[in-house]
């Protein structure tokens, strides 16, 4: 099922049917597009960058 998220400052973001979303726990939006996992911020929406462990761990 497509969906829309609407941020904050106004844009709006499409995603197709492949495209899936779950919260976490504190309260963040992850959206699994494809091969891609995006992680928002539960306030505006803002894109959460997430530190990426250290090849090898």
């Amino acid at each position: 099922m497509s969906f829309d998220l609407y941020r904050a400052d106004g844009e709006v973001i499409r995603y197709g049917d492949d495209a899936r979303f779950s919260f976490t726990a504190t309260g963040h939006l992850v959206i699994y597009d494809g091969a891609h996992k995006i992680v928002f911020g539960q306030h505006s929406w803002d894109r959460v960058e997430e530190p990426v462990p250290p090849p090898g761990k």
